[in-house]
């Protein structure tokens, strides 16, 4: 046997959070630390979490991904089971966009059917607003099928796929009355995709631009501008990529197979946004643990988290490490993120919420608990924060947690599920056993 740490790594960690400590003691800043109202105010709620789960085997990934709502009344479940062909890129990036949607999904339906005061949804509403999973890749094809049918195309594929949605959620919402539970049919961009045949068929053999295999480095000028120039103006990530591939992209005739992933993807990232759109008009709470957030360390050049700072600031000025909130922000900042001009007109609430930012607050319901990061679509204050500590226990906001242990997808459970349907498609089809021999290398 053999230490992992020894006395002299302890000391060097130790000194280097000395220095840190140290630091931030030095350039510590009067916070408007607030007291949490005392009185708890009786509110409806629905608290939504997702999971997911997975297992690569040769060449193809199998995955379920799960939605689950605890609150004022029936608890309410989304389930969608699937296989791919692995694409390291985007396949990843596929299963947590459907995993986002079926939360929003969730969140939005549960409301309406519970008709609560409010939502609590896992992570930040942020991190959903910013950079959604795969949106590269739905630039990418929102580019390609606009150059391939023209504007009048575009708009047409994006108002079919929206009428489909609309008479969906009509039947979720049905769904969900009568069960509770939905197991399949949950997400509308795999299961309508060969409506959309005409479509893609039309953009087959059009002349398209694919980036080089190397691509440009930051010291490449793109429009008579470097790199880094180029990308602090005022485009649109969709203006800024067709021009890339102008300047820097190989010319080919667009195969069928891929018109067919671009109409794809294009339609998981407008499910997507739809799903968005529909929970924004609702009344959001969003809870995350705020381990690695800098939104004010960031600001005053201190190389650390803002929790260590926060609570080197409570005990240099009350002593403890108290509860309390601080208001980081009501809104009125715009995320550094663009939604393609196309489709903003179609989502206006994600587009709103784009443009003016979010609330944000910090807060801590019990002395020496977790920090939470807290966002609403709400002006973050004593009435909101009365309506949420009403479901605060001990420093945790239950129903959210209730949520977090009903939708957990359990491995054992996933990975006998698994070997059941592979057991299936051997038995039945035996030459597609190419796919199905091998799972995660031992080495890996």
């Amino acid at each position: 046997m053999y230490r992992l740490i020894d006395r002299a790594s302890v000391d060097r960690i130790k000194a280097m959070l000395q220095r840190s400590y140290v630091e931030a003691q030095s350039k510590l800043k009067d916070i408007e630390w607030r007291e949490l109202p005392e009185e708890r105010v009786n509110s409806r709620v629905y608290a939504v979490d997702g999971s997911q789960g997975k297992q690569r085997l040769s060449g193809t990934i199998f995955y379920a991904v799960s939605s689950y709502a605890f609150g004022n009344g029936p608890a309410y479940r989304l389930v969608y089971t699937n296989a791919m062909l692995y694409n390291q890129g985007i396949s990843d990036q596929i299963i947590r966009l459907q995993m986002e949607t079926l939360e929003n999904k969730l969140g939005y339906l549960a409301a309406k059917i519970g008709n609560v005061d409010y939502v609590m949804m896992d992570g930040t509403l942020t991190g959903s607003l910013t950079r959604p999973p795969v949106y590269p890749e739905s630039v990418k094809g929102i580019t390609t099928i606009r150059g391939a049918l023209e504007e009048e195309g575009l708009e047409d594929l994006v108002k079919k796929f929206i009428e489909m949605l609309d008479e969906h959620y009509s039947e979720l919402k049905e769904g969900l009355e009568d069960g509770g539970k939905i197991n399949g049919r949950v997400i509308l961009a795999d299961e309508r995709l060969d409506d959309f045949e005409e479509f893609y068929k039309a953009m087959e053999g059009f002349p398209v631009r694919d980036l080089a295999a190397t691509l440009p480095n930051r010291g490449v000028r793109i429009s008579g501008k470097t790199l880094d120039a180029y990308l602090k103006g005022e485009k649109s990530a969709e203006e800024i990529f067709r021009e890339i591939l102008n300047e820097y992209g190989e010319e080919k005739k667009l195969s069928l197979d891929d018109a067919r992933n671009a109409v794809h993807v294009v339609l998981g990232y407008l499910e997507y946004l739809y799903s968005l759109e529909k929970l924004l008009k609702k009344n959001l709470v969003y809870i995350a643990k705020s381990f690695y957030n800098r939104k004010i360390t960031q600001k005053l050049g201190i190389d650390i988290v803002d929790v260590p700072y926060l609570d080197a600031y409570l005990r240099s000025r009350f002593g403890e490490e108290r509860a309390g909130y601080y208001v980081i922000t009501q809104g009125g900042k715009a995320i550094s993120h663009r939604m393609p001009k196309v489709l903003r007109k179609h989502f206006p609430t994600v587009e709103h919420y784009i443009e003016n930012g979010v609330a944000m607050a910090y807060i801590r319901t019990m002395k020496g608990g977790v920090i939470y990061l807290l966002q609403s679509n709400r002006e973050i204050n004593d009435e909101l924060l009365s309506e949420i500590l009403w479901h605060e226990s001990n420093g945790y906001f239950r129903p959210l947690q209730r949520a977090h242990e009903g939708v957990k997808i359990e491995k054992k459970a996933f990975e006998a599920e698994l070997a059941a349907l592979l057991n299936i498609i051997k038995r039945e089809s035996p030459e597609l056993r190419v796919f199905l021999k091998y799972g995660r290398s031992p080495l890996e």
